[in-house]
């Protein structure tokens, strides 16, 4: 690797773990530059403002995740044990990097366009996934979807409802660890109902 690539993913990782624990109003180019013992102009020579490098913290840690998830999924032997695998792994990851997330909450109803990007790519693998392994409960007679695509959507859009609708029922600033479990807890449950109607059915 070279040099310049090694600086900007030392830049990279002192900001993730600034906007982890603090979050991006909280957290200054300055700050992020003295943890790593960087000057504030080599900073900006990689990233011009706290946006943009909050942008490729967003495309790294997602990056993280994706490999992750497909690392945990090949291992399951069932699409039912597959997609709660994928949904223990991505409340995991939403819990412990929510004060970074949580960001894009706060700017409006218009995302800038790299985040906008970055996001609509996260949708489209999570889509990815649960149609793949839709398709391999279907191969394999554990399923029997019709149109997986169509239920793919419905799936992610349900479960997202689920996790929007707890935290916004919060009473405090950040959801504690009972919001999240609950969230988990319900969306496990969902997938579990959800699932159990698309298996064939027996008409013997």
């Amino acid at each position: 690797m070279e040099n310049q690539d090694k600086k900007r993913l030392l830049i990279i990782d002192a900001a993730l773990k600034r906007f982890a624990h603090y979050g991006l109003a909280k957290t200054t180019m300055t700050e992020i530059a003295k943890d790593i013992s960087f000057s504030k102009a080599l900073l900006y020579y990689y990233f011009p403002d706290k946006l943009s490098l909050y942008v490729s913290v967003i495309e790294n840690m997602m990056h993280t995740l994706s490999r992750d998830l497909i690392k945990s999924v090949d291992k399951t032997s069932t699409a039912t044990e597959g997609i709660l695998i994928l949904l223990q792994k991505r409340q995991a990851f939403i819990q412990k990097y929510y004060k970074l997330i949580e960001y894009t909450q706060t700017i409006g109803p218009e995302l800038p366009e790299a985040l906008y990007e970055k996001f609509t790519r996260a949708r489209a693998f999570e889509l990815k996934i649960i149609t793949e392994l839709l398709s391999k409960g279907n191969q394999s007679g554990e399923l029997s979807v019709e149109d997986i695509p169509f239920t793919t959507e419905i799936f992610v859009e349900a479960v997202s409802g689920i996790h929007f609708n707890i935290l916004k029922r919060a009473k405090h600033l950040f959801p504690g660890k009972e919001e999240f479990k609950l969230i988990f807890l319900k969306e496990k449950r969902f997938a579990e109902i959800f699932l159990a109607g698309l298996k064939p059915v027996n008409k013997s």
